[in-house]
């Protein structure tokens, strides 16, 4: 058995998300309490009461996304150690989605939570000034190839001028986000219709995510990645970008200044770990987006989804059934 661990992206922050892990888990409690701490803001407040419209704002929801991911990765850690009294599998792969990229650095050990969780917080604030630059929207489009909405999308381009519509995720075979802006939007729409897309669904975002629109937030991301204290990963990272392990510093920063302006090749990423041999995979954070789409790419691969305390425990029956020989984890990184 191989093992990865998963880590969500924005979409899936709630009023309550992390409560009952704070309640439950002295483990998760120190990563939200420490959250506030590093980010100088009632993170928790804001997360447990809200309100949900300051809670969708970019510049908050991806640190909070962030933080719950790390405090149920926390607590699964608190809840094996206490039930077996060795330390939990250690996964080959991680792998986060948009900004689950930045839990998954610090699970690989390159940098800190506090690292982290400061990094997350000026991409988004970055994201947000870019989208309010160029505003620009979403689309999740089912039932076709990615091919077939690339050829849409310039379509769309060709027919719009200036328009910046292009492929933003490629989550499963036949479900594609694109983003663009609103005359781009609406024509590469007609041409999905007409192609047989099965459902086009605009997304509640306030900005076309992983495209063109992004590229204001490149380079100061960048600079501020380039400050900030990474390492070596102590286990691979799949890469949004090009789907390739990562481990060397120098490939991690790069990645992460590139990838708010490019497409998240989801199902690339996915690939990889499967043709690597992986097929156990553990999610972290709020939701079970990602479990869901492990089951849909293949029914034997397995997928298990921590996200509150009853399910950090659910996921030790879980593992000792898929890998029953625990091996030690990782050193963080500092």
């Amino acid at each position: 058995m191989t093992l990865a661990w998963l880590f969500p992206g924005q979409g899936t922050q709630s009023v309550g998300m992390g409560q009952d892990l704070y309640a439950a888990s002295p483990a998760a409690r120190r990563v939200l309490d420490s959250a506030d701490e590093i980010l100088e803001f009632p993170l928790t407040r804001l997360l447990f009461q809200g309100p949900a419209e300051a809670l969708q704002l970019t510049v908050n929801a991806q640190p909070a996304i962030v933080a719950v991911s790390l405090a149920a990765l926390a607590a699964f850690k608190e809840a094996w150690e206490a039930a077996t009294g060795a330390s939990p599998p250690a996964p080959v792969f991680v792998a986060g989605h948009s900004v689950g990229e930045y839990s998954a650095l610090v699970a690989s050990g390159a940098a800190s939570a506090a690292t982290g969780l400061r990094l997350v917080r000026e991409r988004a604030r970055l994201m947000q000034e870019a989208g309010q630059q160029l505003p620009g929207g979403m689309l999740a489009v089912l039932g076709l190839e990615r091919a077939t909405v690339e050829a849409a999308c310039a379509a769309a381009r060709a027919q719009v001028p200036g328009s910046y519509v292009a492929v933003a995720n490629h989550n499963a075979a036949t479900q594609v986000t694109i983003a663009g802006d609103p005359q781009g939007l609406a024509a590469a729409r007609g041409a999905l219709e007409a192609a047989g897309a099965r459902r086009c669904m605009p997304l509640p975002v306030s900005a076309a995510f992983h495209s063109a629109a992004m590229l204001p937030a490149a380079a100061p991301l960048a600079a501020a990645v380039a400050a900030a204290e990474i390492v070596d990963a102590g286990v691979p990272l799949v890469a949004n970008v090009d789907a390739r392990p990562l481990s060397l510093a120098a490939d991690l920063r790069l990645e992460l200044s590139e990838q708010v302006a490019k497409p998240v090749l989801w199902a690339d990423s996915m690939q990889c770990m499967i043709d690597a041999g992986t097929t156990a995979f553990l999610e972290f954070g709020a939701g079970q987006v990602l479990t869901n789409l492990v089951q849909r790419l293949d029914k034997g691969l397995a997928g298990h989804a921590v996200g509150n305390a009853a399910t950090a425990r659910a996921a030790i029956p879980w593992l000792l059934g898929c890998c029953p020989a625990p091996v030690p984890l990782p050193q963080a990184g500092p």
